[in-house]
């Protein structure tokens, strides 16, 4: 992968997390393809654009106060084909409350996409995330699910 696509991947992505934080996401959803999937940490599966958007709308108005806690760091960027990247974030939201409780928690996760060049511009063909902690612990005699 060229240097110029690298970086502008990396531009891409602080803007676009730049709007998901200040929850404008009718702009936040032009970076992805028209017939994108984002899977989300809950295993919800959105298959277009449209549904993606709409899906992260429907948020209620305490969480959307808390999204200026949010951050999210570029891991690594592989490319598949000049046009094509995989690329691997690390997200981090700290004292995030779910509604009607008064308990914060510090969640992370990571975020696999995958990239494509549409007319110079890179955009988000398939997204899945995945929280890293806060997940269902496990007891002993059950098994870690592997």
């Amino acid at each position: 992968m060229h240097r110029d696509d690298e970086e502008t991947i990396r531009t891409t992505l602080a803007t676009h997390t730049a709007l998901w934080t200040s929850h404008e996401m009718d702009e936040w959803g032009t970076y992805f393809t028209e017939d994108s999937d984002f899977i989300t940490h809950r295993g919800i599966w959105w298959r277009t654009r449209q549904d993606n958007i709409d899906g992260h709308k429907d948020v209620p108005d305490s969480v959307l106060r808390q999204k200026k806690n949010y951050t999210q760091q570029v891991l690594d960027i592989a490319t598949i084909t000049p046009e094509v990247a995989l690329v691997h974030t690390r997200w981090s939201w700290p004292e995030h409350r779910l509604p009607g409780t008064d308990v914060t928690e510090d969640r992370t996760g990571l975020i696999t996409l995958i990239m494509v060049k549409r007319q110079g511009r890179w955009l988000i063909r398939a997204a899945h995330n995945t929280r890293t902690n806060g997940l269902d612990e496990f007891t002993a005699g059950h098994g870690t699910g592997t």
